[in-house]
């Protein structure tokens, strides 16, 4: 008898402790480790009085996806500087741009060409 309730203190501990440590996937995105700092595997840039917002933003090696929303009341680009990706976007909208970089590049607005960034690759 002694036992039984050991072996049923182990299992309700053990289904307490997977619990606790979030037991199973929630499907969130886990976010890459480079050099001690978290870089997301997805990222978000605004755009809002004709400037993207963060101008700077760091980004894993490899594919990301960027979520690029326009909030300004004129269409935008989301240009890279090396032309791989020219996406046009709408007052209102948002795109999913997927980049695939392995080193630091810029990027910027087509249609107003003062907008500009860059995406540093950690």
């Amino acid at each position: 008898m002694r036992a039984r309730r050991w072996l049923v203190a182990v299992v309700a501990g053990a289904g307490l402790l997977t619990a606790a440590c979030g037991g199973g996937n929630d499907g969130s995105t886990v976010p890459t480790s480079v050099g001690g700092a978290v870089v997301p595997d997805t990222a978000k840039i605004g755009i809002a009085d004709l400037a993207f917002e963060p101008s700077t933003l760091t980004v894993a090696s490899g594919e990301t996806t960027i979520t690029v929303t326009n909030s300004d009341t004129v269409t935008h680009t989301f240009t890279l500087d090396d032309g791989s990706v020219d996406e046009t976007i709408d007052p209102g909208q948002s795109v999913d741009v997927i980049v695939n970089l392995s080193q630091t590049t810029g990027f910027h607005c087509s249609i107003h060409t003062s907008m500009t960034g860059t995406l540093q690759v950690a």
